[in-house]
């Protein structure tokens, strides 16, 4: 069987998982290419386990203090060039699409009659989960920017829906357990981060953020350097 994969790369999250799950694919002797969208082709790192990969501008989300800004999505968005990628990406020797909230591939599939599965963070939201300032826009958004015959969602917990737990890579972990606290919210103001986690005085945290430039201890709080290399003035940025 050979598959298209395609992986919506502006968020870390997403190509982590697809990493992983690529790599359990193949080691069942099935064939996957992928597909990136959503970052510049010199803004990924440690692709090398994607072997020769195809790179599209793709479709993400402008955000605003990690709030989606739907009027600058529109603004920065270029239709012309997605509709032109799903057109031109030809599925006629793939038997079965992934996508991880990647617009192309999905959309591509749907054209085309190819069976399409979704597995992505988003998808869990389909389900009667949990929310908070969800509007009936982002719920239209999150069921159509990447349509799929069937989804799978992932969640940290499954809130008793058909929602499976985050897929991580656990083949090299020579981690311990020092009761630390990871905190990845590179889309986030940084100084609004720290200040929530400085209230919380008894549990440390250690948190990384692309404003970072070197490792800084304040309070309770361990600053780390995280790379996210999507460039402001070509690309928009979105919650991976």
């Amino acid at each position: 069987m050979k598959i298209l994969y395609g992986v919506q790369g502006t968020g870390n999250g997403h190509i982590a998982r697809s990493r992983v799950l690529g790599r359990a694919l193949k080691e069942r002797g099935l064939e996957v290419d992928f597909l990136f969208s959503g970052r510049e082709r010199d803004g990924y790192f440690s692709m090398e386990s994607f072997g020769h990969y195809q790179v599209k501008r793709g479709l993400s989300f402008a955000t605003c203090r990690g709030k989606v800004s739907y009027l600058k999505t529109l603004i920065q968005m270029d239709i012309g060039q997605l509709r032109k990628d799903i057109k031109q990406l030809d599925l006629s020797n793939y038997d079965l699409v992934i996508t991880d909230f990647e617009p192309i591939s999905a959309w591509a599939a749907k054209l085309q009659n190819k069976t399409c599965i979704g597995i992505s963070h988003q998808n869990a939201f389909l389900y009667d989960v949990p929310t908070k300032g969800v509007s009936w826009l982002d719920r239209k958004v999150i069921k159509n920017l990447a349509p799929a015959t069937h989804t799978i969602g992932l969640h940290w917990h499954h809130f008793n829906q058909p929602i499976l737990p985050p897929i991580i890579d656990l083949s090299n972990d020579p981690s311990t357990n020092d009761e630390s606290v990871l905190v990845y919210l590179p889309f986030e103001d940084n100084q609004d981060v720290e200040a929530l986690l400085l209230r919380f005085n008894q549990q440390k945290f250690v948190s990384y953020h692309p404003d970072n430039s070197e490792v800084a201890v304040r309070g309770n709080v361990e600053h780390r350097h995280c790379a996210m290399t999507v460039s402001k003035s070509s690309y928009m940025r979105v919650v991976g």
